[in-house]
């Protein structure tokens, strides 16, 4: 197998930090006291979208639809609605694939269409991948077939394998 080289991380200046701060917390509030007491921003950019570094830990993601929280930003994502799926669902959530309706076991909380929500394995409670959801909580409910989560950022995706090969970082 050939190794490609790690990608290099770049230190974002003061002013990129604050307007990506800015930005992440307008979207998830939450998370605005672990950003604003950080020092250190820096970006690892992967095939067109990048991983913010924040004081070391790899929170943020930067996508072509916009910024969303890492699979390690668990402070944030633990408070997330969640779409829990059977355990044959978890190897193709693991590959990218959307959430399809007869692979859910528990919709847990309420939410609007296009909220994020977690997605976790039934038997573990591990967090798989995080989405964006194709209807309400509601309307979610009541379905028995069809696409009810887009996959966002998944265990295994080239985000993920780029800030877990930079662990030593």
């Amino acid at each position: 197998m050939v190794e490609r080289p790690l990608p290099a991380v770049r230190h974002l200046k003061d002013k990129e930090a604050r307007q990506v701060v800015k930005e992440f917390v307008e979207h998830y509030p939450s998370s605005e006291k672990a950003l604003r007491a950080a020092k250190d921003f820096e970006e690892l950019t992967v095939e067109g979208q990048s991983v913010l570094f924040v004081d070391g830990r790899p929170l943020i993601l930067r996508t072509p639809t916009g910024l969303l929280p890492s699979l390690k930003f668990e402070e944030l994502i633990n408070a997330l609605p969640k779409i829990v799926v059977d355990m044959g669902a978890v190897a193709h959530v693991a590959n990218g694939a959307h959430i399809m309706r007869p692979g859910v076991r528990e919709i847990g909380g309420d939410f609007a269409k296009g909220q994020l929500v977690r997605v976790l394995d039934e038997k573990f409670g591990k967090t798989l991948a995080l989405g964006i959801t194709e209807m309400d909580s509601e309307s979610m409910r009541f379905m028995s077939k069809g696409k009810v989560v887009a996959n966002a950022h998944y265990v295994g995706d080239e985000l993920w394998k780029s800030f877990t090969a930079l662990k030593g970082h």
